[in-house]
């Protein structure tokens, strides 16, 4: 897909400096360079708190930090539960397709931080902004599909109105945050998820690199749940 049309949507949505947000300007999100297949996985907001990645975009250009997202390493695109392969287990474990032909983004395209550099959740202003955005940019992305993950991700989609045809179809999944995933977890033991939810046995052992890094038992939860919702819908 072109770019540039996107990039001059981002450029149209800069903010004004009275609303506090680290950088201002919007993101486009990840679309894979190969085959797409038609589905858009969307978290709530980028993590911007002090970091490496953070210091190399204030040294970027404008254009730069808008490409931000689809510029990078497939694997390491700068959405956290896409990274960290939260998601990536989910996607293959729910749907029969390849994550790497996935669409990746955050619902809310600004981030905040407080006066210590900690990451806050994103502002109603931004909120309502990411909607403005979105409603430009899903006509042109034409997603068949989009999954929300977490309150505010359903929040910003479900305030689009499907205009015009293909419609794309919402699905709802929890947000696969760390605090949140290891409070009910480990409620479960690994063998009987795996031995219940058999879609996702065969994706992590089909990508057992995927279950590195710490968090392996929230990732395996986070897809049971993926599955499990995905299933009933």
């Amino acid at each position: 897909m072109n770019n540039s049309k996107l990039i001059e949507i981002c450029k149209k949505h800069i903010l004004t400096d009275n609303i506090d947000s680290v950088f201002k300007e919007p993101y486009i999100p990840y679309l894979p360079k190969g085959e797409w297949n038609g589905i858009l996985i969307l978290a709530e907001a980028q993590n911007l708190s002090n970091s490496e990645y953070v210091e190399d975009l204030k040294k970027s250009s404008s254009i730069r930090r808008i490409c931000r997202l689809c510029d990078s390493d497939p694997d390491d695109i700068g959405v956290q539960p896409w990274d960290d392969c939260s998601m990536k287990l989910a996607i293959e474990s729910a749907f029969d397709t390849s994550a790497e032909n996935t669409a990746v983004s955050n619902a809310v395209l600004w981030s905040q931080i407080d006066k210590n550099g900690n990451n806050k959740n994103p502002s109603t202003d931004l909120i309502v902004k990411s909607i403005e955005v979105w409603a430009d940019f899903l006509p042109i992305i034409r997603p068949e599909h989009i999954i929300t993950c977490g309150n505010i991700a359903h929040k910003v989609i479900g305030n689009i109105k499907q205009i015009g045809t293909p419609s794309w179809k919402p699905t709802k999944w929890r947000l696969p945050s760390r605090t949140a995933m290891s409070r009910i977890s480990g409620m479960f033991p690994e063998g009987d998820l795996l031995s219940r939810y058999h879609e996702v046995k065969e994706v992590a052992t089909r990508h057992p690199e995927w279950l590195k890094g710490g968090y392996r038992q929230n990732k395996i939860f986070f897809a049971c749940h993926a599955v499990s919702v995905s299933n009933a819908i």
